[in-house]
């Protein structure tokens, strides 16, 4: 098997299907984006049954969603009715897409292993890295770390109750390296570059061989991107200009998850998940399905959550959950995340070109203020390039907090004692962000640096960062791997740096690409740790982006809705939930 050098992390995998067009990474692709379209429609109010003539869902549907006879689970169960932020673009597994999609392909899909749950001050928690058998009733990885072996559980079957086999591993694992999404990237991060690398090794043992040991393995196999398909399925939606699915795969889903997409599935309005009968953890179902309704107006979201009419509001900007917070009929959900908040500078453009600038930029920010005022406290401190909590991350290697003078002096050594003049591009799709300008350019005001704050949309906002047109922008950053040299290769990697690449702030610095080139694959944790620190100071030292707050895992739910959890994606499972 061929050896991967830290080097070559980003390398495409080129499969054996080279005639298939692969969309290159970009920026706008990788981060999550806010639905633009579509207008919901007024919704029944939620007191643990769904409207289904409103809904119009089938009889079928319509049995489970009440708790009758006939569903999947118990009489008593209860629908529950989630108010989305965003709209649902594509369902493809290996494909970029908005929140709400990401939402619901995670619940029609299983991967082989998921993340290990347990309960921190009452919301359950993966726990990345610690694994638990799920579609694989057994799961190991070799002493030397480099062969992943998987057993299929007895009984597991899809959708359509077609069994899984060691076949549709095979097939999964391959679809993920040769098809056209970003799955291809996990798989050459895993040290996965050729097919010869996945084996069938029985009817229903499967085996992965890595090119080498690799300390995020344990952690990029349950990534909601390789998940399990069913080949058989998939081959009969194929054709030849299309032998991955990708068209069929858009609209549809057919996995071995807990839920099944039904005839309610109304772009721009509405879209309705029922307990999959097939699925091997049916009886993990707490709930009789889910109605999910694209509200992209976040006041009506707000007034509904509060009201009863929906039980879940997903997206609320900080204002919103502050005004909910003495509400008797609502329950804020308020935990740190690994969000990383960032005010960036594009280090090829003057003034911030001048570390000198860069520096006084960051000694003059108000960070309490932003977490206190502009995020009303749904928020946590941010202390250098990695995100709280992340292994090996060096709080004592951040020297920024708010200082005046020093930064009025850091000014005038690089030549702008009166200060200058810039403008700082926010999304409009952002509240939080929108806010948090308003008072990082009364902070700047201070030491002479006179801002303008520009909103921009979406579209227009994820192009001009792209190539490098901001001078200044706020957005966030959130790795699915916790792993320090994930996080510093894509923000800080000379590589990303090109046109739709993650480095934002087109940072380059040859000793940090080095440093991040060996610590990606070592695995003796004292090595990692001291090449960690390294990055960690340089890049306090160098400071391309400012982080401003790490924004926290916050929702409103329902007074009578239990099971709220979160995953190291951020995202929730709705089979947890239950009224």
């Amino acid at each position: 098997m061929d050896h991967v050098e830290g080097d070559e992390i980003d390398r495409e995998v080129t499969g054996t299907s080279a005639e298939q067009s692969r969309k290159p990474l970009s920026r706008r692709q990788f981060l999550t984006r806010a639905g633009a379209v579509g207008l919901g429609i007024p919704l029944a109010r939620a007191s643990g049954m769904f409207d289904l003539a409103s809904a119009r869902t089938g009889a079928r549907a319509g049995r489970a969603l009440r708790g009758e006879a006939g569903s999947s689970g118990a009489a008593s169960l209860k629908g529950i009715v989630v108010g989305l932020a965003t709209d649902i673009d594509t369902l493809d597994p290996i494909s970029f897409r908005s929140d709400a999609a990401y939402e619901a392909v995670i619940q029609a899909y299983q991967e082989p292993v998921d993340n290990r749950v347990v309960t921190v001050k009452g919301v359950l928690e993966g726990v990345p890295g610690s694994l638990v058998a799920t579609v694989a009733s057994k799961f190991s990885i070799s002493p030397d770390a480099t062969v992943y072996k998987f057993t299929v559980r007895d009984g597991a079957k899809f959708a359509n109750g077609e069994p899984v086999t060691a076949k549709a591993l095979y097939y999964s694992y391959l679809r993920a390296l040769e098809g056209p999404g970003y799955a291809s990237l996990v798989m050459t991060l895993l040290t996965v570059k050729h097919a010869s690398q996945l084996v069938v090794t029985g009817p229903k043992t499967f085996e992965i061989h890595l090119s080498q040991p690799n300390p995020m393995g344990p952690k990029l196999i349950p990534l909601s991107v390789l998940v399990v398909y069913t080949p058989t399925y998939s081959k009969s939606h194929a054709t030849k200009s299309d032998p991955w699915a990708t068209k069929w795969y858009t609209g549809h889903m057919m996995g071995t998850g807990p839920y099944v997409q039904t005839s309610t599935w109304e772009s721009g309005n509405q879209y309705l998940l029922a307990p999959n009968p097939h699925a091997w953890d049916r009886g993990q179902v707490r709930n009789s399905g889910v109605l999910l309704k694209y509200l992209p107006d976040s006041d009506d979201r707000a007034l509904l959550v509060k009201n009863g009419s929906i039980d879940i509001a997903f997206g609320l900007p900080a204002s919103k959950l502050h005004s909910l917070r003495n509400a008797s009929s609502v329950r804020l959900i308020n935990t740190p995340t690994r969000n990383w908040n960032f005010l960036g500078m594009n280090t090829t453009m003057k003034p911030f070109d001048d570390v000198r600038v860069r520096q006084a930029v960051a000694y003059a920010l108000p960070y309490d203020e932003l977490i206190k005022d502009a995020l009303y406290g749904f928020a946590s401190p941010l202390r250098g390039i990695l995100s709280t909590g992340t292994p090996t991350l060096d709080t004592s290697l951040w020297p920024y907090k708010t200082n005046v003078s020093k930064a009025k002096h850091l000014l005038a050594e690089a030549g702008f004692p009166k200060g200058f003049s810039s403008t700082l591009t926010v999304s409009v799709s952002r509240p939080n962000d929108v806010t948090s300008a308003t008072y990082i350019q009364a902070a700047l005001a201070k030491v002479g640096i006179d801002v303008s704050i520009s909103q921009a949309s979406t579209a227009n906002f994820r192009t001009k960062e792209d190539t490098g047109e901001l001078p200044m922008f706020i957005d966030y950053w959130y790795s699915w791997v916790d792993d320090p040299f994930y996080q510093m290769f894509w923000l800080l990697s000379s590589k990303n740096a090109g046109a739709g690449g993650t480095n934002l702030a087109k940072f380059k610095d040859p000793a940090v690409d080095s440093l991040i080139s060996k610590g990606f694959y070592e695995s003796t944790a004292a090595e990692r740790d001291r090449l960690s620190r390294e990055v960690q100071s340089l890049y306090a030292e160098q400071v391309p982006y400012v982080p401003l707050y790490s924004e926290n895992f916050t929702l409103a739910v329902g007074k009578d809705v239990r099971g709220v959890n979160v995953w190291p994606d951020d995202y929730v499972r709705f089979r947890l939930l239950s009224k």
